[in-house]
């Protein structure tokens, strides 16, 4: 092999490394900007604000998936974009109006199972016994997580959050599954590019929701946070994060997923004052012990059917809440 070439090789593989890891640094701070944001602008104007932000950036991406759709395609894609956008941001950042940030990056890592339990309720996917093992181990910190926990954090309220934070990555699972096929033909990029400026439509409803005089009085951080949210976490780290697969391999950079939930807590704990419980160090062992685990078993399963070598298919987007 040309050693240059070698070289030039190892040198883009790092740099796609290190870009799939601002991306799930990025997509960790996520709740944390979130829940310091809607203290200052409800979720409706928030969401309007941030989403039709990314769709305005990611339209050039989305116009090539709009030239190819089919009516079934294009079906699909409403579907997907409804699941991931609204159904997935909406109740996401209502619930963290309630829910600590560092509880909710917690639960948000559960997304795997979702997916895992949606497919074989809705596409009879078989799974291995190893997959099911980690997914009731990933089950039970959601539950430890999402209740005691929840209770001691904020009372009902944020037991309310908890619940909307899991139905939000509920559908998130949905959407990653209806979006599946639309990602093979167009490519992960497009298709999340495309879902997010048809699922970002139904909050130009909510235009109205946004006041000018309100939005004045918005502080200097709260202008940053939405930023962030809109070009950051929903533009920056879907460029950066497919760029990271297409050059590294999905197997190798989405490992870099772990580091999520640990960067939500870290980031909650660091810049909003949060207290990392007991019962979340263990629920969060339990919940990222059991994705790993399913996700193993998931991966064993494919090797062993695979005729060839294997490359599991890349992930739409990572949760950019």
């Amino acid at each position: 092999m040309d050693p240059v070439r070698s070289e030039r090789g190892q040198r883009l593989s790092s740099w796609a490394l290190a870009g799939g890891l601002i991306a799930v640094v990025m997509w960790g701070l996520a709740p944390v900007a979130t829940r310091a944001v809607v203290a200052h602008i409800a979720p409706l104007p928030l969401l309007t604000l941030r989403m039709g932000l990314a769709s305005l950036v990611l339209l050039p991406w989305a116009l090539p998936v709009f030239r190819r759709l089919t009516p079934r395609s294009a079906a699909r894609l409403v579907t997907a974009g409804a699941l991931g956008i609204v159904g997935y941001t909406l109740p996401v950042t209502v619930g963290l109006q309630w829910l600590r940030a560092s509880t909710a990056g917690l639960l948000l890592a559960s997304e795997p199972i979702w997916v895992m339990l949606i497919g074989r309720a809705f596409l009879s996917e078989r799974r291995p016994v190893r997959a099911w093992a980690g997914s009731a181990i990933a089950l039970t910190g959601v539950v430890l997580l999402a209740g005691p926990d929840a209770l001691a954090g904020g009372g009902h309220r944020a037991l309310a959050g908890a619940g909307l934070v899991l139905a939000g990555t509920f559908a998130f699972g949905a959407y990653t599954i209806v979006l599946r096929p639309l990602s093979q033909v167009h490519g992960a990029g497009p298709a999340t590019a495309a879902s997010t400026v048809v699922g970002a439509a139904p909050f130009l409803a909510f235009a109205g929701t946004i006041s000018g005089s309100r939005l004045a009085q918005l502080p200097p951080s709260a202008w940053a946070e939405l930023a962030f949210l809109g070009l950051g976490s929903s533009v920056a780290g879907m460029v950066l994060w497919n760029r990271a697969v297409a050059v590294g391999g999905s197997t190798r950079v989405s490992l870099l997923l772990y580091l999520e939930p640990v960067v939500s807590v870290t980031g909650a704990v660091a810049l909003l004052g949060e207290h990392v419980t007991d019962v979340m160090v263990a629920a969060g062992v339990l919940i990222l012990a059991g994705v790993a685990l399913a996700s193993a078993g998931v991966s064993a399963e494919a090797a062993a059917g695979a005729s060839g070598p294997v490359r599991p298919a890349a992930r739409p987007m990572s949760r950019d809440t």
